[in-house]
C-alpha cells in the first residue's frame, strides 16, 4: 500500500511541480499566477482525496450522480427489419470474431483490494494537496 501511494504521490507531485515551474518561469506575472495555480490545484487534490476516501468507505458519489439508462426493449422484440446477412463463403461463418481468451488469461488482478487502493490514493492525493498549499504560500 505504501509503494502504491508513494508512486501516485510522486507522479502527481512531479506533474504539478513541472506545470508550476513553467507558469512561474514563462508567465507575465509569474509568482502571482504560479501561486494561484498551486492553490487551485491544492483544493482540487484535497477534494479528490476526500472523494477517494469516501469511496474506500463504501460511499461512491460518482455512482450516485451518474444518470441511469432507461430500460430498453430487447432487440429480439423490436420491429427492426431483420435481414439475414450473406455468408462470407460457402462454408464461412456469418460473424467472424475472436473468442480466444489468451489475452485475458495473462492479466492478473491487482494485488491490493479496491478499498485499500482507494485509501492509499486518498492519502497520496491529500498529501499532494497539502504540499501544493505550502507551495502556493511561497
Amino acid at each position: 500500500m505504501v509503494r502504491y501511494a508513494l508512486k501516485k504521490l510522486l507522479f502527481h507531485l512531479g506533474v504539478c511541480l513541472l506545470v508550476w515551474f513553467l507558469i512561474l518561469r514563462f508567465s507575465l506575472h509569474g509568482k502571482l499566477y504560479a501561486g494561484w495555480f498551486a492553490g487551485v490545484l491544492a483544493a482540487c487534490y484535497l477534494l479528490a482525496g476526500w472523494l477517494s476516501y469516501l469511496k474506500s468507505q463504501g460511499t461512491d458519489l460518482g455512482k450516485l450522480i451518474r444518470r441511469k439508462r432507461a430500460p430498453e426493449t430487447p432487440y429480439c422484440l423490436r420491429n427492426a427489419a431483420k435481414e439475414r446477412k450473406p455468408r462470407q463463403g460457402l462454408a464461412g461463418a456469418r460473424h467472424v470474431f475472436d473468442d480466444d481468451l489468451s489475452e485475458t488469461a495473462e492479466e492478473q488482478p491487482s494485488v491490493l483490494p479496491e478499498n485499500t487502493r482507494n485509501r492509499a490514493k486518498a492519502i497520496a492525493l491529500a498529501i499532494n494537496g497539502v504540499l501544493m498549499f505550502v507551495l502556493s504560500a511561497l
